[in-house]
C-alpha cells in the first residue's frame, strides 16, 4: 500500500512567518515616511505583539504631529522673546550664548569675546570683581552697571549666577534688565536733592545770621530810643516825638519779622523726630498760652475730640496756636469770636481731618492761592498787625508732616480752615 506524502511543518511555518512579516514591512516603510494615520493589520501568529506594538508608536508619532513644535512654543521660544538680555559665559567669562542681538552688534559679533568688553572702563574692575565672586564661591551676585559705548551705553541690573557640572563651577548665566530711563530718573532726583540740601544749608546759614547779626542792630535801636524817649519826657515836640515812637514801631515790626522768618527756616531745619501726640492735650495747652488774648476778645472756644496720631509735637502746637491767634486776630466789630476745633477721623484711609473755624471777618476765596504764601496780607497793616508769615507756617508744618491745608470762606461768613493729617508717618518723613 502506497504511503500518503507527508507535510513539511516548518516550511509552512516559515512560509507564514514571511507572509506575516511582509505587510509589517510595509507599514515601517510608511511611517518612516511620516504618513498620517497610518495603521498595521494585526495578523494572527507570534507577530501580532510586533503588530500592536507598532500601532501604539504610530498612535504617538502622530499626537506629537498633532501637537504645538516645541521650537515653537518651547523654552528656546521663551529665552529668544524675553525683555530680559540673557547670556551664558565660561569660566573665562567669554560669552557662549546670548538670546538676541543687541543695537549695532549681532550675536556673532558678541559670541566668543569676553564680557568684560562690553563694561564701561569705569565699572570695568567692580564687575570683574563680582563675576569672579560667582566662580570661586558659587553664589548668586546682583548688580548694577553701565555698558560700554559699544553696546549702546545704557544702565543695565544684573544677576550673575553659577553654572555647574557635578561639583565644578564652569561658568556663570547673566541675566539683565534695562533700567536706563530709571537710572537717569534717579540721578535727577539725586541732583534735586543735592541741591535741596545747598538751599537747606543756605536757610540755615540765613536763620543764624537773622538770630544774631539783624537782630542785634534792632535791639539797639529799641534801646537807645527808649533811652533817648526817658531822657527828653516833656521836652520834645510832639512831631519829634511822633517821629521816635514811628521809629520804635517800626523796630518791632522789623523784630516780630525776623522772628517769623526765622521760625519759617526752622520748620525743617530743625525739625524734631516723629513721637505719637495726643491733639486733645495740645489743644489744652494752646488755649493756655492764648489765655490773656482770648480773654481780651471776649471769646468763646469750643475744642471736641481730637485724635492721637504721629507728629512733631511742637510744630503741632505751634499749627494750632498760630491758627486759633489767625482766628482771634481776624474778627468782626462788635461780634464776640466764636472758634470751633474739632476733627474726624477715616480710618480705612488712616488718616484725620483737623477743622478750626471761626465766625471772623473771612475772605474772598479768589485770594486762596495767595492766603499761605510768605508775606501775602488780605489786609492792611493799619487795622490787623503781622507779617504775612503765619500762615506760611502753617502750610509748612502741614506739608512736612505728608498732610495738606486749605480753608473755606466767604468775606462776612467767617472761615474754616481744613487740615489733613496721616495718622502714621512713613519712616523717612
Amino acid at each position: 500500500m502506497e504511503s500518503l506524502p507527508q507535510t513539511d511543518a516548518p516550511a509552512k511555518a516559515e512560509a507564514e512567518g514571511e507572509a506575516a512579516l511582509e505587510p509589517l514591512l510595509h507599514f515601517v516603510s510608511r511611517l518612516r515616511a511620516n504618513e498620517p494615520n497610518v495603521r498595521c493589520q494585526v495578523p494572527e501568529g507570534p507577530l501580532s505583539p510586533m503588530a500592536r506594538a507598532l500601532n501604539q508608536l504610530a498612535s504617538e508619532l502622530d499626537a506629537r504631529r498633532s501637537s504645538p513644535a516645541p521650537e515653537q512654543f518651547g523654552l528656546q521660544a521663551l529665552v529668544e522673546h524675553a525683555s530680559n538680555l540673557m547670556l551664558t559665559c565660561d569660566a573665562e567669562a567669554r560669552v557662549r550664548y546670548i538670546n538676541y542681538a543687541v543695537p549695532g552688534l549681532t550675536r556673532d559679533m558678541i559670541r566668543g569675546r569676553s564680557v568684560y568688553d562690553f563694561v564701561s572702563p569705569q565699572d570695568l574692575e567692580r564687575v570683574r570683581g563680582l563675576y569672579q565672586k560667582v566662580l570661586t564661591t558659587g553664589e548668586s551676585v546682583e548688580f548694577e552697571t553701565q555698558v560700554s559705548s559699544e553696546a549702546g551705553g545704557g544702565y543695565f541690573r544684573t544677576r550673575a549666577a553659577p553654572i555647574r557640572s557635578g561639583a565644578q563651577i564652569t561658568g556663570f548665566t547673566a541675566i539683565t534688565t534695562e533700567i536706563t530711563d530709571l537710572k537717569k530718573a534717579q540721578l535727577g532726583l539725586e541732583h534735586s536733592l543735592r541741591k535741596l540740601e545747598q538751599s537747606n544749608r543756605e536757610l540755615e546759614s540765613f536763620a543764624s545770621v537773622a538770630s544774631h547779626d539783624l537782630q542785634e542792630p534792632l535791639r539797639k535801636i529799641q534801646s537807645f530810643g527808649e533811652r533817648l524817649k526817658a531822657m527828653t519826657e516833656g521836652t520834645l515836640a510832639p512831631e519829634a516825638r511822633d517821629y521816635l515812637e514811628r521809629m520804635q514801631s517800626a523796630a518791632a515790626r522789623m523784630r516780630r519779622l525776623i522772628d517769623d522768618l526765622l521760625t519759617f527756616s526752622r520748620v525743617s531745619a530743625q525739625a524734631k523726630p516723629f513721637t505719637t501726640v495726643n491733639l486733645s492735650q495740645v489743644a489744652q495747652e494752646v488755649l493756655g498760652d492764648l489765655e490773656v488774648a482770648i480773654e481780651q476778645a471776649a471769646a468763646a472756644v469750643t475744642v471736641g475730640p481730637l485724635p492721637t496720631l504721629k507728629a512733631d509735637p511742637m510744630q503741632m502746637r505751634q499749627l494750632l496756636q498760630n491758627l486759633l491767634s489767625n482766628a482771634l486776630k481776624f474778627r468782626q466789630d462788635g461780634v464776640a469770636p466764636r472758634l470751633f476745633v474739632e476733627a474726624t477721623v477715616d480710618t480705612a484711609a488712616r488718616q484725620c481731618e483737623i477743622r478750626v473755624r471761626d465766625n471772623g471777618i473771612g475772605f474772598d476765596e479768589k485770594y486762596l492761592d495767595r492766603l499761605f504764601n510768605l508775606f501775602q496780607r488780605l489786609h492792611g497793616q493799619s487795622k490787623y498787625a503781622g507779617t504775612g508769615i503765619g500762615l506760611a507756617i502753617c502750610r509748612k508744618i502741614v506739608e512736612r508732616h505728608g498732610g495738606t491745608l486749605t480753608a473755606r470762606s466767604a468775606p462776612g461768613q467767617g472761615a474754616t480752615f481744613l487740615i489733613t493729617l496721616p495718622l502714621e508717618q512713613h519712616p523717612s518723613l
